[in-house]
C-alpha cells in the first residue's frame, strides 16, 4: 500500500540514512518530493534478484531479508533456493536497492519482510534526473554510494581470499592424505 509523504518528516528521515547525510534541509526535500511511502506486510517481496533494478528504498520500520538463489552452473546437483544473506531492521534508516541508481543493472538479491515494514521508495531515474538538475545532491550521494560499494568490495575480495586458502587447504590435506 502507497501512501501520502509528508515532505519534512521525510527530510527528516533522510537525514538518518547514510546515502543523505551530507546533503543540507532543501536537498533532502527535493529528495522526499520523489519518495513514495510504502507499507508492507511480514513475507511481501518487493524486489526479486534478476528484475531490472528501477527503485531503491529508505527503511523505516520493519526488518528486511536480502536472500540470493545458490546456483552453480553446470552441476546436475545444484541446490536452487534462496539463501539469506543478512537481515536489515530500521536502525539509521538503510538504504535498499541503491545500485539502481548506477545504471541499468538488475537485482543481485532478493529483498523480502520477515517483519511488517514501512519503507520510501523513489524511481531511480527521478533521483538521476534531479541529481543532474543539482549536480551538488549528486556529488554527495555518490560519494556516499561510492564508499560503500567499496567497502562491499572490500570485504568481498578478502572472502574470496578466506575462501581460496580454505580450499587450497582442504585439497592439500586431501592430497596429502592419499
Amino acid at each position: 500500500m502507497t501512501e501520502a509523504v509528508d515532505i519534512a518528516k521525510c527530510a527528516a528521515d533522510l537525514a538518518e540514512s547514510e546515502l543523505f547525510q551530507d546533503l543540507d534541509q532543501e536537498q533532502r526535500e527535493m529528495i522526499a518530493q520523489l519518495c513514495e511511502l510504502v507499507t508492507l506486510e511480514h513475507g511481501d517481496r518487493f524486489s526479486k534478484e534478476g528484475e531490472t533494478a528501477e527503485w531503491f528504498y529508505i527503511l523505516l520500520e520493519g526488518r528486511v531479508s536480502l536472500s540470493m538463489k545458490f546456483e552453480l552452473p553446470h552441476m546436475e546437483r545444484t541446490v536452487s533456493e534462496d539463501r539469506t544473506l543478512t537481515t536489515l531492521d530500521a536502525t539509521d534508516n538503510p538504504v535498499l536497492g541503491e545500485t539502481a541508481l548506477v545504471g541499468q543493472t538488475t537485482r543481485s538479491t532478493t529483498m523480502r519482510c520477515v517483519r511488517d515494514a514501512k519503507l520510501y521508495r523513489i524511481q531511480a531515474h527521478d533521483m538521476l534526473a534531479l541529481m543532474q538538475m543539482d549536480p551538488l545532491i549528486g556529488f554527495f550521494v555518490f560519494k556516499r554510494l561510492s564508499g560503500r560499494l567499496y567497502a562491499r568490495l572490500r570485504g568481498a575480495n578478502q572472502d574470496v581470499v578466506k575462501l581460496s586458502s580454505a580450499l587450497v587447504y582442504a585439497l592439500e590435506e586431501r592430497m596429502g592424505g592419499q
